[in-house]
């Protein structure tokens, strides 16, 4: 597949639903099979055969009469209610860095949509990176594994929602060591409750009061990560689909972990900002014990530094000085869940 920001494609393009066992559509899944065991050390497609009576449209498309591209749309109902299944995108090489796969992607969508399904799931390898910014850059989000592909290491599954506003949305508050994240994100439930929109907001740092961490994880990321996947359809199931969570943001693949916790949610990140001078001071308040306090103090340098350097934030909101209140009025309109108050 290719990998573009926006459909640009020049000469004669033509789009066309075709029959699943149409020959140039055929012919291209073939291509397609080959290139992917090239790319996979020789390993097929865990589902080399799919159901014909299960494919809800295949698309091909041509360029200049050429047989460039295709991709089909399957009947996903058994993994969820009205849901879809994206199999078998492929442009051939030469007509690849055009916008084709795009194309095919939108016309797939478009197909869904006339058959009112709600949500598109898909699958594609973690080798695959052109394939994997196709489907984030078109809105795609990060989900668990599901059917054939919950336990494949190599397999990445992605899914969007196609109704406005549908489905999860997970705003993490990120800073350093007090920063103030938990006490703006408390305040950004407040402004929340005031206008009544059904939220949910947790504080990461009750999840990692585990000892002994797990090996190679000081601060117990894969607990906060399972603890999340595992709330995430408790609150769905009560129509809580906005979650507000205080949590530190350091690994540029925690984005999608989020996603996937909560089953392909939007997530946006803001990162609050305190001068250092106010930070230490807050935390020489705030921590009793001398032992803590001094670790407190090294670590509040040392990730801001780390945090400043990773930049995985959308915003960043300064906390300094501020009311709270304010701070949580220009954190939620940064995420665009409100606007500023």
């Amino acid at each position: 597949m290719d990998r573009d920001d926006a459909p640009q494609v020049t000469g004669a393009v033509e789009i066309a639903v075709v029959p699943w066992h149409d020959d140039d559509a055929a012919r291209l899944r073939e291509e397609q099979q080959t290139e992917l065991a090239g790319r996979y050390d020789g390993e097929g497609d865990i589902e080399p055969i799919l159901p014909p009576e299960q494919m809800l449209g295949t698309v091909l498309v041509r360029v200049g009469g050429e047989v460039a591209g295709c991709g089909a749309l399957r009947d996903g109902g058994g993994y969820g209610p009205g849901y879809g299944e994206l199999k078998r995108m492929y442009v051939r090489p030469a007509f690849r860095r055009r916008g084709l796969s795009r194309l095919i992607l939108l016309e797939l969508e478009r197909i869904a949509r006339e058959y009112g399904l709600a949500r598109l799931i898909l699958e594609t390898g973690v080798r695959q990176h052109e394939a994997i910014g196709l489907y984030r850059s078109s809105g795609y989000r990060r989900i668990a594994g599901y059917g054939p592909y919950a336990t494949e290491v190599r397999s990445v599954c992605y899914a969007r929602w196609l109704a406005p506003d549908a489905g999860t949305r997970v705003l993490v508050i990120n800073g350093t060591v007090g920063a103030g994240k938990t006490t703006i994100a408390a305040a950004a439930a407040a402004l929340l409750g005031e206008r009544q929109v059904p939220h949910a907001w947790l504080d990461a740092d009750v999840f990692r009061r585990v000892w002994p961490t797990p090996p190679g994880d000081p601060f117990a990321q894969q607990v906060v990560f399972a603890q999340l996947a595992a709330i995430a359809p408790n609150l769905a199931a009560h129509g809580y689909w906005r979650v507000l969570l205080a949590d530190v943001v350091e690994d540029p693949a925690d984005r999608e972990r989020y996603e996937a916790a909560f089953d392909g949610a939007d997530v946006a990140i803001v990162r609050l900002t305190v001068s250092e001078a106010s930070r230490l001071a807050r935390l020489t308040e705030r921590e009793d014990d001398r032992s803590a306090r001094d670790w407190h103090l090294a670590r509040t340098v040392e990730l801001d530094r780390i945090l400043d350097t990773a930049g995985l934030d959308d915003v960043v909101v300064d906390n300094d000085g501020r009311p709270p209140r304010e701070v949580a009025a220009e954190v939620l309109a940064a995420a665009g869940w409100v606007e500023e108050c």
